[in-house]
């Protein structure tokens, strides 16, 4: 068994002068895509019983699935949420601490359209109704580029800010720009987090580094047959 970690960034409709298109998954795809799985047989599960399978320990579900989200973007409350919550599907959102609530631009200097980000009272919500929150650093920067003290704080800052209006520990971290190596693995884990993704393709197998787990991108331009191929066989 190895398991499927999906993860998306953006449940909307594409902006016209968008650079990066691909990032957007209409909320028409989305729904499609979860109510497939969900026939298909997949059980979403928590980020914890991932670290459990890839220390060896026995999952009670046959087909288990995380679904995952970066950066924090308003549109996966509004677009991505209800649908979730209608097939009975967990996910998990990594926040990027220092646009909540902000009109900001994710990318590199090419991309200039404004996205919403989720605020406090979206993500307490989400929380509060079983939607796992975990960090995506402050800025969303490259991590693999940063100084030792900025990275550090990214790390630490972040992760406070979230269980301070959580009021629960955040254990886990997504990677920005899937950015990592073995220096930021071992701040990460110094930080406190139990865990942390990267944008490594594959599925998670037993036996992986729990700072450096895999995960399946979906994005825009994936049709049906596409997203069926990367959930099944993609290793």
């Amino acid at each position: 068994m190895k398991i499927p970690v999906l993860y998306y960034h953006k449940i909307d409709f594409p902006k016209k002068n968008a650079v990066y298109k691909g990032l957007y998954v209409t909320p028409k795809q989305f729904k499609r895509q979860m109510f497939l799985l969900k026939r298909l047989g997949y059980r979403t599960i928590r980020p914890e019983d991932v670290l459990s399978f890839v220390k060896g320990h026995k999952l009670s579900v046959r087909k288990p699935l995380l679904i995952t989200f970066d950066d924090g973007y308003e549109n996966n409350y509004i677009n991505a949420y209800p649908v979730l919550k209608k097939v009975g599907f967990s996910s998990m959102i990594f926040i990027s601490t220092g646009f909540v609530g902000k009109k900001r631009v994710v990318s590199d200097e090419r991309e200039r359209v404004l996205e919403d980000f989720l605020n406090i009272e979206e993500i307490r919500l989400m929380a509060d109704d079983g939607v796992f929150i975990g960090s995506h650093g402050i800025n969303h920067h490259f991590s693999d580029k940063l100084e030792e003290g900025v990275l550090i704080n990214e790390l630490t800052a972040s992760k406070a800010y979230l269980e301070n209006i959580l009021k629960s520990s955040v254990d886990f971290f997504s990677y920005p720009f899937g950015s990592y190596n073995a220096n930021v693995m071992r701040a990460v884990k110094k930080a406190g987090y139990s865990g942390a993704f990267t944008t490594d393709k594959g599925r998670v197998s037993v036996g992986d580094n729990s700072y450096e787990l895999k995960r399946i991108p979906v994005n825009g331009y994936n049709n049906i047959f596409n997203f069926l191929y990367k959930i099944i066989f993609l290793q």
